[in-house]
């Protein structure tokens, strides 16, 4: 944002500015109210123009025409400004440039407040013709936002992510616009809420044209974190056989998706800090650095503000990394996503095994609303996957649900700056009923098995599903571990990186 006083140079030289009948010109319409005699200038400039004469035929105007830019004129600054506001809601992915012929530095402060992308002051049609078509210049992702709307217009998709959470259409939104710019992004939010698909969509967005490259920080053993980022030259340590490129070389061009980023030791942040400063990596037991053109975006489940002041995180990095901070909300603050997701994963599921979707009961929608979901959208598609698979064409009510889900609650919620966060899965407290008819080992049999089942969920999710890490962490062998797995039905790919 920012008020203009450009000159013509800055403009190019205008080549083809008479062919606003052509085919591009609808892609160019300017909709402007007011402005009748910034008409020619506008035109002269091949921008196809379409005027408003109130504020209904203005909204009326800005669904009729693929506007690209809506040009208010006014001389009241209050008004003019709130005028701004509400064509921002009216069209949040349309720029709002302001023309006050008499305006003051008040109107332009008042203006840029409520959005608008540009505001001309005096009374030049020409200095107002050069700002409309140097907002439209900037608007390279034409095609992405339009791809945008019209997913936007349903409610429903965004690849690969389904809401039809406000809140989340505006992070949406959000993504469209800063996607192109390269700048680092910083993604928050609880375990299961969906940060590698938000990731995955600025790369989609991005028009970079490398690949788009994920790592689970936490999954990788300490002393191989930066051989797996930066590479390694061969014969550097026991077990380099041959060179590897590393994972910051393999994006090049590209994006680097650093999922739980508060989990890498200290020094290996450092690493990262430097070749983020100089775009450039160093292969461990190398002497050459070797540049690199990676967009990289990191996410993380835990308060890294308060990792940082408590010295468990460099406060250099995070600066580095926190450009753009998008944060997603948890399923249980947006429940009107709830039932939407459940009825998609139902039907989903059940084509994918063959079977005839269960019939939910009012019961089992209203326990699917009343649960917090600390698991969030991946917790809700395993329950959902569960209950295709044990009561496939069967009506199911809250006893059901009660049964489904599992026996702890997520308490690491917070990702604002100060919240904490904590990754421990905690069991229930509540009290536990014991069956005095039955021994204590046929009492204590179930809350073990519980209990046992739980713990080994958990480890998969920690370690994204990979069975060795899983049972290295547990204190069993991969063949017991997959026993176990068998023995409770649960399915190592339903734990793999979102």
């Amino acid at each position: 944002m920012h008020v203009t006083d450009l000159t013509a140079n800055d403009l190019g030289s205008g080549s083809g500015a008479n062919d606003s009948q052509g085919a591009g010109a609808e892609a160019r319409t300017v909709l402007a109210m007011g402005c009748d005699e910034a008409r020619a200038a506008l035109e002269d400039r091949g921008l196809r123009v379409a005027s408003a004469s109130s504020w209904l035929e203005c909204v009326q105007r800005l669904h009729e025409h693929d506007v690209r830019a809506l040009v208010l004129r006014g001389e009241d600054g209050a008004l003019l400004s709130e005028s701004v506001g509400r064509a921002r809601q009216e069209a949040p992915l349309v720029d709002v440039l302001v023309w006050a012929p008499q305006g003051s530095g008040e109107d332009v402060r008042l203006a840029l407040q409520r959005g608008a992308a540009d505001v001309v002051l005096g009374p030049s049609p020409e200095k107002l013709a050069r700002a409309v078509y140097r907002t439209i210049e900037r608007q390279t992702f034409l095609p992405r936002l339009q791809r945008f709307q019209a997913a936007r217009a349903g409610q429903t998709r965004f690849e690969g992510l389904i809401s039809k959470s406000a809140r989340m259409w505006e992070l949406f939104e959000t993504v469209v616009k800063i996607a192109p710019s390269g700048a680092a992004v910083l993604i928050l939010g609880e375990t299961g809420v969906g940060k590698e698909l938000l990731a995955r969509a600025v790369h989609a967005y991005s028009g970079r044209g490398g690949r788009f490259v994920a790592v689970n920080c936490g999954a990788i053993p300490e002393n191989l974190v930066d051989s797996e980022l930066f590479g390694h030259e061969e014969g550097t340590f026991t077990g380099a056989t041959r060179s590897k490129p590393g994972l910051f070389r393999t994006a090049d061009g590209g994006t680097l998706f650093l999922d739980e980023i508060g989990n890498l030791p200290l020094n290996s942040q450092y690493s990262i800090l430097r070749a983020l400063q100089e775009e450039a990596v160093r292969p461990v037991g190398g002497s050459q650095e070797i540049p690199v053109d990676v967009r990289v975006i990191a996410a993380t489940s835990v308060a890294l503000d308060d990792e940082a002041r408590r010295g468990l995180f460099r406060e250099d990095l995070l600066f580095r990394l926190d450009v753009i901070r998008l944060v997603v909300p948890p399923l249980r603050e947006r429940p009107e996503d709830v039932l939407h997701l459940f009825g998609h994963f139902r039907r989903k599921l059940a084509k994918q095994y063959r079977l005839t979707p269960p019939t939910p009961a009012d019961s089992f929608l209203e326990a699917l609303l009343a649960y917090d979901w600390p698991g969030n959208v991946r917790e809700l598609e395993n329950m959902t996957e569960r209950l295709v698979l044990t009561h496939h064409g069967k009506r199911i009510t809250k006893r059901h649900f009660e049964t489904l889900k599992r026996p702890y609650r997520n308490r690491g919620r917070a990702v604002e700056p100060g919240a904490g966060i904590s990754d421990r899965l905690t069991p229930q407290r509540d009290e536990p009923t014991f069956d005095l008819t039955k021994s204590l080992r046929e009492n204590l049999d179930p809350m073990i098995e519980q209990y046992e089942r739980g713990y080994l969920e958990a480890a998969l999710r920690k370690n994204a599903g990979r069975i060795a890490e899983t049972a290295q962490l547990a204190g069993v062998s991969p063949r017991t571990l997959l026993r176990k797995l068998k023995r409770y039905g649960i399915q190592k790919r339903e734990f793999k990186a979102r």
